[in-house]
């Protein structure tokens, strides 16, 4: 029935897509082929045919990809004497074309060390075998496993080095900007997100998350200076590259796919019953000496556990307003194919995403406001070759998303507000009241909260809003050849376009609240002045552009055992911004590259590669403006030495890297050579002209291992340094002088390390033609220390006078908790008297926390904060990756866990003070004297009504956010080929996915993910996926 409606649903789309690529084949010329007659075959060590090898000629002329038979013809033309092969799995080979002519099938080994294919480095492409530095790749087929509309969810977890965290799991509008990025943790205070490139050009960070996994050939990250130096002041923090999918040589290939999404919150908070919910607020209120039953008598407590009287509701507003399951429907189509002279690739697809929220049918409202977002994608590569010398190049992608939004609030607005309802609360309409319409049917809030969940989903109207992105892309390659083989020059310019139109329609709507008496049903009464409003119309939007200019100069040859790969290339990015505002944000921002790599290469085992960059940028004053950024690396495939022949090492290479890497990011500011002057004339800042791009030095030594060609070993030491960090100047200047601290400029005084690891053990063998198993586990560790940014000591008496010096960036502080006694709380009121404490914060109570007077004053203050757990961004992170594949099944999963993580929990759903007082699991068991007494299990301090000392950051709210989550498994079926050849097909193939099955951690509430943090934010989806593909 499922794989029914997908084929409905893309029998809908067909037309419109097929108009599409027509349209598109019929906008550039045709050409045909001429190929000799002689067809060579690549095959496997099974001599099973190889689809979708591809052959490279060794002087780049010409790119081919073999058929479904793993066939394919050379053209007649060809005047290279070598041809490389290669295919994803397998060894990559170098063979003579006069070898060819005399061996018809070409034998590939299977490739267990992953030492096969290129890795694209952003500006310049390289085989891995050749690779000197620190790199991690995944192909787009291993991301499509992974049922999502966002991009990074797709490769979280699987790019060793790459940490991912998902801040806020939205699966709309807010979750899409809300991913953050890292690169082998944090080495500067002042930026640490990774540069992002897409075909060779510098993307928004924003832009790569609408890209379609099927659109994607890989995903490249690189982390080493001998990766990231070409990039200059831009590589400080490490680089993602995208390389999106081309057209190969041969005929017409269609894909068609549909998958069907259901998505389900991984945690659905359980909220407390009324009856509870008073029970636990009139707790609250004896431990704060107000008497036992000030808040709910036991008769009202008795009417709300019956649960029979409308007068004592018992609502649970997270299934009111939450849905079980959310559905979503993806449908595309990708075509691609070509000639030697003219190659093309082209994906369209569409993306239907509803939305958690639930809104209600209103017969009177002449809108719709239910939540939800379309999404289209389109890409199309083009690849042309004019004659012997002269090819070029056009790429045309994008998307279009558009969302409708209820009141005009994100949802994350909407569920947030969901937890300041207490279960107690008539609602959501007031009854009907015979004596006065205007109380009828009216939104029904309490106290202190103006944003009722009913109003702002049913009765705030709504916003449209429609993002496009757009990236165009087009340049030309001049082959050299006929001065120096191997020689080329290309150009190319790109156009990126991002358009944020929202229309917004608002209204307000009256509220009402009861009066304090649940006896009856005639008191409501009017809240504040809010009144019903017919639709007001609001519009608004938000542009920018990037403007790449391209150039390069490539040089790639070999003489006999030499090689030699070298790349000149230079850029100029010009960014402009339109918004509201006056921020310095929407100033044109440009930057200038020049960078240079060389790659020697003897034998194929020793490998000698040096790169520099040479860039500039506004940022800085003239006479600073440029930065140079030079790194060297090593490599040596020591098992391809003929003294070492071993039968147990199928691998051994060594390689090391020494760099410098820069950054022109400023934390967010910008232009601070300048004086930052009001439009008053007053100075806010003062600027500093002897500014500079920070340069990070980098080291890394790595060494491959492979052992009975089926086992691997990979490891990685890194070291970062930067000396002249931007930091502030306050701390150098006297407060007596007369000027503000916060003035005074910046400077390049600071200094910090990272230093880490990375491992990665591997297996994959092929135990016969139908039978294969694979498997990886990654683990990476990461530590940074600030070790100076001028911080002034907070004096002798403090227990840690320093709090970012000497530690993590990001450490956190609070007060531990005193435990000698057991349970680290005051559990009477002598105690309390004899421990001599005096808090700085408020007066505590028996039940609460004892803190630890560290440096033995007597008051608990701010002298008294200590170092807890880590930081957010995790300093460990470990995946495991595996799986099979038997005739036509295929089977795979992917754990991912991070460690060393920590955060404070507070506010709703920590503190139970906040908002309504909405309890979690955690305070089911607070401290009372009865529990004490008794010997029972208390797992939180006494409850207050009001703010206490333990509202405040200590060890007890520190989140571990250490977790081990499988966050995908596949099961694949590839239908027999007699059922394919009745449609003419040649492939069908059908795929169950499952996202987030299950998440092992130590959150001390069962309701809130170690990853997002919080309760009243939405929690990861668990995705059930269903998908088909049809290959013709």
């Amino acid at each position: 029935m499922v794989i029914s409606i997908m084929l409905n649903k893309m029998e809908k789309n067909i037309k419109f897509i097929a108009l599409y690529i027509i349209c598109l084949l019929m906008a550039v010329p045709s050409y045909t082929q001429e190929t000799n007659d002689a067809q060579n075959r690549i095959v496997n060590e099974f001599n099973q045919p190889i689809q979708g090898a591809i052959i490279k000629t060794e002087d780049g002329k010409y790119t081919l990809r073999t058929a479904k038979d793993g066939t394919f013809r050379l053209p007649v033309e060809l005047k290279s004497k070598f041809i490389q092969v290669s295919a994803t799995g397998y060894q990559n080979i170098r063979i003579s074309v006069e070898q060819l002519m005399d061996e018809k099938e070409i034998k590939l080994s299977f490739d267990p060390h992953n030492m096969g294919g290129e890795v694209n480095f952003g500006y310049h492409s390289y085989n891995k075998e050749s690779i000197t530095g620190a790199v991690s790749s995944v192909s787009g087929e291993v991301l499509d496993k992974t049922p999502s509309n966002v991009l990074s969810d797709t490769y979280e977890g699987r790019l060793p080095g790459l940490t991912v965290i998902n801040n806020i799991a939205e699966l709309t509008f807010f979750g899409y900007g809300n991913y953050s990025k890292s690169i082998r943790g944090n080495s500067s205070i002042n930026g640490n997100s990774p540069l992002v490139m897409i075909d060779g050009v510098i993307a928004p960070t924003q832009y790569i998350e609408f890209i379609s996994p099927k659109e994607i050939e890989s995903i490249s990250v690189l982390k080493d200076a001998s990766a990231t130096a070409a990039f200059g002041i831009q590589g400080s923090a490490g680089v993602i590259v995208i390389t999106t999918k081309r057209g190969y040589e041969g005929k017409l290939k269609v894909e068609a796919y549909a998958d069907q999404s259901f998505q389900q919150m991984t945690r659905r908070p359980q909220f407390v019953s009324s009856a509870q919910y008073a029970r636990l607020r009139n707790e609250a209120g004896e431990r704060d000496g107000l008497g036992t039953y000030t808040q709910f008598s036991q008769e009202e407590i008795d009417l709300f556990e019956a649960g029979n009287d409308p007068r004592y509701p018992n609502n649970n507003w997270f299934d009111q307003y939450i849905k079980q399951v959310v559905l979503r429907q993806r449908v595309g189509v990708n075509v691609s194919g070509g000639t030697d002279k003219f190659r093309y690739y082209s994906n369209l697809s569409f993306i239907h995403q509803d939305e958690p929220l639930i809104i209600t049918d209103e017969p009177n409202r002449k809108y719709d406001p239910t939540p939800n977002v379309n999404i289209g994608n389109f890409r199309t590569n083009m690849d042309v070759k004019f004659n012997d010398y002269i090819s070029g190049y056009m790429r045309l992608a994008g998307n279009v998303k558009r969302e409708i939004l209820a009141g005009g609030y994100l949802g994350w607005d909407i569920y947030s507000q969901i937890f300041n309802q207490p279960p107690t609360m008539y609602g959501p309409l007031s009854p009907i009241n015979e004596n006065d319409a205007e109380l009828s049917e009216q939104v029904v809030t309490v106290d202190g909260l103006d944003n009722p969940v009913y109003g702002m989903l049913n009765r705030s109207g709504y916003r449209t809003v429609i993002e496009t992105n757009i990236l165009a892309q087009t340049g030309l390659k001049l082959d050299l050849g006929f001065l120096s083989e191997g020689l080329s020059v290309s150009g190319g310019m790109a156009y990126q376009t991002y358009v944020r139109n929202e229309t917004g329609t608002n209204q307000s709507f009256k509220r009402l609240i009861r009066e304090d008496d649940f006896s009856t049903l005639d008191n409501f009464i009017q809240y504040k002045t809010f009144e019903n409003t017919p639709l007001s119309y609001n519009k608004g939007s938000v542009f920018f552009y990037y403007l790449n200019f391209l150039g390069s100069i490539d040089y790639n040859r070999r003489f006999g055992d030499h090689s030699i790969d070298a790349s000149a290339h230079t850029y100029y990015l010009n960014q402009e911004k339109e918004s509201a505002g006056s921020s310095s944000d929407v100033l044109p921002y440009k930057r200038q590259n020049f960078g240079l790599s060389a790659l020697y290469g003897y034998k194929d085992k020793y490998f000698l590669k040096a790169n520099m960059g040479y860039s500039g940028s506004e940022q800085f004053h003239p006479d600073h403006r440029y930065t140079l950024t030079p790194a060297v690396s090593a490599a040596w495939i020591a098992s391809k030495e003929d003294f070492f022949q071993s039968p147990f090492i199928s691998l051994l290479k060594f390689r090391v890297s020494y760099g410098i890497s820069g950054s022109d990011q400023l934390g967010g500011a910008r232009l601070l050579y300048l004086d930052n002057i009001r439009s008053d004339g007053s100075e806010l800042e003062r600027g500093n002209p002897e500014l500079e791009a920070e340069k990070i030095k980098k080291l890394n030594a790595g060494i491959n291992l492979g052992f009975l060609n089926m086992f691997t070993v990979d490891f990685d030491y890194f070291s970062h340094y930067v000396d002249n960090m931007l930091i502030n100047s306050s701390s150098k200047i006297p407060e007596y002088q007369g000027i503000p601290l916060g003035y005074f400029p910046k400077l390049n005084e600071g200094e910090m390390e990272n230093k880490g690891f990375e491992l990665s053990l591997g297996f994959n063998k092929h135990l016969s033609k139908d039978f294969s198993l694979f498997a990886q586990a990654n683990f990476m560790q990461a530590k940074n220390k600030v070790i100076n940014i001028n911080e002034p000591s907070l004096g002798d008496d403090y227990a840690y006078p320093y709090r970012t010096q000497g530690y993590p960036l990001g450490q956190l502080w609070g007060y531990e908790i005193d435990r000698s006694n057991g349970n680290g709380m005051f559990n009477s009121a002598e105690e309390l008297a004899n421990s001599g404490l005096t808090y700085s914060f408020g007066t505590p109570r028996v039940g609460d926390f004892i803190y630890k007077d560290l440096n033995d004053d007597g008051i608990i203050d701010e002298k008294d904060k200590a170092p807890l757990g880590y930081t957010s961004l995790p300093q460990q992170e470990y995946s495991v990756v595996g799986g099979f594949t038997w005739k036509s099944w295929e089977f795979s999963f992917l754990l991912h866990g991070v460690k060393q993580s920590s955060q404070f929990l507070s506010g709703i759903g920590a503190y139970e003070n906040q908002g309504k007082g909405i309890f979690n699991d955690i305070h089911l068991n607070a401290w009372t004297p009865e529990r004490y007494t008794a010997g029972e299990k208390i797992s939180y301090p006494a409850l207050s009504l009001s703010p206490s000392t333990n509202h405040i950051a200590n060890d007890f709210f520190l989140m571990d956010r250490s977790y081990l989550r499988l966050r995908n498994v596949e099961l694949a079926y590839t239908l027999p080929e007699e059922l394919s050849d009745k449609i003419h097909s040649e492939k069908i193939r059908v795929a169950f996915n499952i996202q987030n099955l299950f998440t092992l951690d130590n959150m001390k509430s069962n309701y809130i993910d170690p990853e997002i943090g919080s309760i009243n934010t939405f929690q990861p989806y668990r995705v059930f996926n269903i998908g088909i593909s049809v290959n013709f």
